[in-house]
């Protein structure tokens, strides 16, 4: 096992995490909303109360990061979907305050166009640059995790090869006209695997022209942020690509974008973490987390169960 693989997977965890704690208290506003209710977000702030929200202390993550650490738990070492959906309900029962109030876990476990349940490519992804799998052993997979939508299926391609992508190279070697290439191959390379749905690609190609426009343009272009899988991860990727270079500028920008914030930060924190290890953390926001230690300890338990080297 390759210690820098391991550092980044870690990272890629912890970033996802800090991420979503500082983009969480704007989930669902819209941007006049946000400034409105904190000016600019600027580092960890509380939740307030809302119609379908109950407060969460500043520095603390939501939903992502449970479902993150439930993919953890049921990774063996690829995350296993009864296990998911077994431990992710845990999960709710034990911090309700951290999803809607609204929410209910119909099956498959995938609600929203599954975007908090794209996590499930991140152990994948560690796997697949370690050797350990194939990519034809991560189709079977994907298959096997049914009933699930093609377009989650599609969604978690993308993002387990932008991650293997950004594991195999160094920081100061990104290209971000190269990051905004590869999502495109990705995303054919996914059609091929799962056919049948092209929204993603559909809304990768209306935002790629409008790439240097404002990010306020291209977050109207995808939904306001919304929280649909092809919204979700285009945005993503296009505020990366401005920003990949500050994890800070890239994840308060989106916060104060609102929309599904939770996600949106949560998916650029992990590709930060993915690219640059834990050196590309930011120490003071690593510092403030407040659950820091439970990530670390999910890192841990996987590691014992299901990241040794076969």
């Amino acid at each position: 096992m390759s210690d820098k693989i391991k550092n980044r997977f870690q990272a890629t965890c912890l970033g996802a995490a800090i991420g979503e704690a500082i983009g969480m208290p704007a989930e669902e506003m819209k941007p006049e909303q946000v400034a409105t209710a904190f000016g600019n977000i600027d580092g960890f702030r509380d939740r307030p109360e809302a119609e379908d929200f109950s407060p969460v202390a500043a520095g603390h993550s939501a939903r992502q990061t449970e479902a993150m650490m439930s993919v953890l738990a049921a990774a063996t070492p690829l995350p296993d979907l009864q296990e998911f959906a077994f431990t992710i309900k845990q999960a709710l029962n034990k911090y309700p305050e951290k999803w809607p109030k609204s929410t209910t876990f119909a099956w498959p476990p995938f609600p929203d166009g599954g975007h908090y349940t794209f996590s499930f490519a991140i152990p994948a992804a560690r796997l697949l640059k370690e050797g350990r799998v194939s990519v034809p052993d991560l189709i079977t997979w994907m298959q096997s995790l049914t009933p699930s939508s093609v377009v989650w299926q599609q969604s978690i391609w993308l993002y387990l090869r932008l991650l293997d992508y950004l594991y195999g190279i160094e920081k100061q070697d990104f290209d971000p006209d190269e990051f905004l290439e590869n999502a495109t191959k990705f995303i054919l390379e996914a059609e091929r695997h799962f056919p049948g749905d092209y929204k993603i690609r559909r809304r990768m190609q209306v935002t790629e022209p409008m790439i240097d426009e404002p990010l306020e343009a291209i977050a109207k272009s995808c939904g306001g942020v919304s929280k649909l899988a092809e919204d979700m991860i285009t945005f993503v990727g296009a505020v990366f690509h401005r920003h990949h270079d500050d994890f800070k500028a890239a994840v308060t920008a989106a916060a104060n974008l609102g929309g599904a914030s939770e996600a949106s930060c949560f998916y650029l924190g992990s590709l930060f973490g993915a690219l640059g290890g834990k050196e590309s953390l930011p120490e003071d926001w690593l510092q403030g987390y407040k659950e820091r230690a439970r990530v670390e300890a999910a890192l841990s338990t996987f590691e014992e169960r299901a990241g040794k080297t076969a």
